[in-house]
């Protein structure tokens, strides 16, 4: 659709009458924000699969959904709404005094409502970021980019699923943007609450059959007396039950339930759930969402996201606690830069650490002396520092990268070695770790392309370790493989991927090699053998 007839169409449709949608050449929408200051909020809404439908249907049908899709936000977004047309198959508009709420979920219903050319997937896709004068408007822009290109995976894809996703994705990506564990609290909370939309939620650490510490975020229009929630409050059965069976809990009639007292009582709460927030198998915490003016369902997919949330929150916290204990050694501060890295990359509870014994473990067993053992911990630790330099859309993408995105990705390994070489006394062997764990023994490895004994020794034994426990480690895009399952694909590289004598000295050592199950295997063992109080 030429930018002429689309212009034409858009005017025809204001002459036909709008609710202030406001169109603007791109330019001049730009121009706007340079000279206002105003705040509100960018949102960038972009037709699905537009030219998939061009080539299957013509460009009539496209033309169609485009004025379909304006025509909706037009009729549906506040007055005063200013829009533009961004690039082929996107508009961009500016939404001023309006809360980021409210037009998620005004886009979110409108995804489900209209008709869309593709089954089980909407008809446009939309990101939001926030627009004030602290932000400039390109940094604004990439946030809603950003955002958009969450929507844009393979498959099809339910609107509801799509909201669901962005939302937990947004959760994710605030709280690993947290320092303090109180930030983590008071804002992670106010995320899950409008998650999932409830009247109220809050947080509480377990203390001896005790909540303690409470932090309560709730809807303004509902209030409650101050300090409702102050001292120590027994833990219900409700909530027993949840840290007990490790398992999210669920009442709909509060009031005629007699596991819901506490808080329940206290807040005169209707329905709800609550989820322990645990750290290796052991609850750190409670979560819990409550409805206050009326009753209301709670669907497994509300319970499970709650879950997500939950061992969102306990991720970062754990990874806080794990960096403050250990910044007063030089190894200390490495095993927190590792960490870090994990939190942002969003990989699995404790890999950094998982990795690092491991290959210490494997560097014994080739009989390394204790220099090169120190040096090929501190690359351990270091190993993916160079994500940092990894833009977040390529970094966090839940789907399969693209070639200009696996490039971008590919550059970490020698980005992190120019990084680490400006730590103080950072070995050339650790550096050496960095730069060259993506190589492979056959030479299709990157970024330098070495082969066989060119690979530095240390990169070759870290390797090993560092895709094992990826393979045993659950990740967005795939389940844990087993021990068993693991083990048999680092045989069968041995040659290609992998230095053959280092896979079969890691073979015979294997078996005490710790992964992510035994780490939350021993966290829930250690939990039910302590004595009951």
């Amino acid at each position: 659709m030429s930018e002429f007839r689309w212009w034409r169409a858009l005017q025809l449709a204001w002459q036909q009458g709008g609710r202030g949608l406001q169109p603007y050449p791109r330019l001049e929408f730009e121009r706007i924000f340079q000279q206002t200051g105003t705040s509100g909020l960018l949102v960038l809404v972009a037709v699905n699969r537009l030219k998939f439908l061009n080539d299957q249907r013509g460009w009539a049908a496209g033309d169609a959904l485009i004025r379909c899709i304006e025509r909706a936000l037009r009729q549906h977004l506040p007055r005063g709404t200013n829009l533009t047309r961004w690039s082929g198959d996107e508009f961009l508009l500016f939404v001023p005094t309006s809360s980021f709420e409210d037009i998620n979920r005004i886009l979110s219903g409108l995804q489900r409502q209209l008709a869309s050319p593709f089954p089980d997937q909407p008809a446009f896709l939309f990101g939001l970021s926030h627009l004030n004068e602290t932000q400039p408007f390109q940094e604004a822009l990439n946030e809603a980019d950003h955002a958009l290109y969450l929507d844009k995976g393979e498959g099809a894809i339910s609107a509801q699923r799509l909201g669901e996703e962005r939302g937990l994705f947004n959760l994710s990506y605030q709280l690993v943007q947290m320092d303090s564990p109180e930030d983590i609290v008071t804002k992670g909370l106010h995320l899950v609450r409008c998650l999932l939309r409830f009247e109220a939620a809050a947080f509480a650490q377990v203390s001896e059959g005790h909540l303690v510490n409470q932090r309560l975020d709730h809807d303004p229009a509902v209030t409650f007396p101050d300090g409702v929630l102050d001292g120590r409050i027994r833990l219900s059965p409700l909530a027993q039950r949840a840290v007990q069976d490790h398992r999210t809990v669920v009442t709909l009639d509060a009031p005629n339930d007699p596991a819901a007292s506490g808080i329940w009582d206290r807040l005169q709460g209707k329905s709800g759930m609550v989820t322990p927030v645990e750290v290796g198998g052991q609850a750190i915490g409670i979560l819990w969402t409550m409805q206050i003016t009326a009753y209301r369902a709670v669907p497994v997919r509300a319970q499970h996201l709650l879950e997500l949330a939950a061992m969102r929150l306990a991720h970062v916290l754990e990874l806080r606690q794990t960096v403050q204990a250990v910044r007063q050694t030089l190894e200390g501060g490495l095993l927190g830069l590792g960490v870090a890295l994990e939190a942002r990359d969003l990989e699995s509870y404790g890999h950094t650490q998982r990795v690092v014994d491991a290959s210490v473990q494997l560097g014994r067993a080739l009989g390394l002396s204790s220099s090169a053992l120190d040096d090929l911990r501190q690359g351990a630790y270091l190993h993916d520092i160079g994500k940092l330099s990894i833009p977040d859309r390529i970094l966090l993408k839940p789907g399969r990268l693209d070639p200009d995105e696996w490039q971008v990705m590919q550059s970490h390994a020698a980005t992190g070695a120019s990084i680490a070489a400006h730590i103080p006394q950072l070995s050339p062997g650790a550096l050496n770790v960095i730069r060259a764990h993506h190589e492979r023994w056959d030479g299709a490895g990157y970024p330098s392309g070495l082969s066989g004994a060119e690979i530095p020794l240390l990169a070759r034994i870290f390797a090993v370790c560092d895709v094992y426990d990826a393979l045993t480690s659950k990740r967005v895009y795939k389940p844990a493989w087993t021990a068993q399952q693991a083990q048999e694909e680092i045989a069968q590289q041995a040659g290609k991927q992998f230095d053959p004598e280092v896979v079969q000295a890691f073979l015979t050592l294997v078996d005490g090699v710790r992964t992510a199950a035994d780490d939350e295997h021993q966290g829930h063992t250690a939990q039910a053998s302590e004595p009951k109080t």
